[in-house]
């Protein structure tokens, strides 16, 4: 690509624009990670895409640096077919998140670049990460009440024998109560023996929800209250210092 104003864009920008495509949201850690790049050497080369506008810079020091795709960016993913064209006309609403959503976004994003770097290293494959509203459903339970189902993500693992597994991904920061909680896995597990799943997803026979902390505390307060309610086979409450 022509150089403008002493710069230019070249392949390994590219892939940090997909990189940030795909996490919606990205630190200068998660991009170094996934480039193989130094912090210090995609600290200045973000600082490039960002003052071009291929990315947005949503959050500065003393926070983290967090970026999302900038207006100049769409274009450039489309044109080399790391997005839809459909994307042309939508509202980038990323740059929209307040402090609580970013904090959250980014808690996402780690476990995603946790996933994409041992499913890089071993025989295992990433085939999909989906997250949005896409995802959105509900279920009415046995008592007769409707629950929201709202993953964070939904996300399948493929072993080398062409196996899947299908995971819902709840996030969980401590900053929901465990009454929400307890609602969540009951919509979960009412979504499951109604099959529901199999509807909406093809090709979905059984699915697991892994529930992914913050802290070793708070896994092990939501394993104690909420073991009895999970079915061996529906669900996984993990904590994020053990699998990260």
């Amino acid at each position: 690509m022509p150089a403008t104003t002493g710069f230019q864009l070249v392949e390994s920008d590219l892939a940090l624009l997909q990189h940030v495509h795909e996490l919606r949201l990205a630190t200068i850690e998660h991009l170094a990670a996934l480039s193989g790049r130094s912090y210090k050497q995609t600290q200045k080369r973000l600082a490039k895409l960002e003052e071009r506008r291929y990315l947005a810079c949503l959050a500065r020091r003393p926070q983290k640096h967090v970026y999302a795709i900038g207006s100049a960016g769409i274009p450039v993913l489309i044109e080399h077919g790391y997005a839809p064209q459909e994307i042309a006309g939508q509202r980038l609403r990323q740059t929209e998140l307040k402090e609580l959503g970013i904090r959250h976004a980014v808690f996402v994003a780690d476990i995603h670049v946790k996933v994409l770097q041992l499913t890089n290293t071993q025989a295992y494959t990433l085939p999909r990460w989906t997250e949005g509203p896409s995802l959105w459903d509900r279920v009415t339970s046995s008592s007769n009440v409707i629950i929201p189902i709202r993953p964070d993500a939904l996300f399948t693992i493929a072993s080398p024998t062409g196996e899947r597994a299908h995971f819902f991904l709840e996030a969980d920061r401590g900053t929901m109560a465990h009454s929400r909680m307890r609602e969540k896995i009951t919509g979960y597990a009412a979504y499951f023996h109604q099959r529901l799943h199999s509807k909406k997803y093809e090709g979905m026979k059984v699915f697991r929800v892994v529930t992914i902390t913050e802290t070793l505390g708070r896994a092990e307060g939501l394993r104690s209250e909420f073991r009895s309610m999970m079915p061996a086979l529906g669900s996984l409450l993990a904590n994020r210092n053990r699998i990260l």
